[in-house]
């Protein structure tokens, strides 16, 4: 059992540090280009219009990707009565601790899921 969790945390860990190298890598390059357009842009219209052209490049891939992150939110299913009141029951006959970890845990998960929206 020990040896699984190892593995899995040993694969997380690789995951981890090259999704850090490649985000790495991809900004470095991103740099790059941007000093290659720049370069371009100020030999044929000069320095202001090549620092707009860039500005508004960025802010619009930037706006762009806010819509996308604020449209694919997906809207919470309305609770089930039957299950809340399921719950409430169970909640009802477990000894005390159980109930105040359960507690802790529902307002845990509406926290998470305010501070989400």
């Amino acid at each position: 059992m020990i040896h699984i969790v190892k593995n899995a945390a040993a694969r997380a860990g690789r995951r981890a540090a090259l999704g850090t190298c490649a985000s790495l890598l991809i900004l470095v390059g991103i740099g790059f280009f941007t000093a290659a357009l720049w370069l371009y842009l100020v030999s044929v219209f000069g320095a202001i219009q090549a620092a707009l052209m860039i500005g508004l490049g960025y802010s619009g891939a930037g706006l762009v990707c806010v819509g996308v992150l604020i449209s694919s939110g997906e809207p919470d299913p309305l609770p089930d009565v039957n299950e809340s009141a399921q719950r409430q029951q169970e909640a009802t006959t477990a000894p005390p601790l159980v109930e105040a970890f359960l507690y802790g845990l529902q307002a845990g998960a509406h926290a998470s899921k305010t501070r989400n929206t």
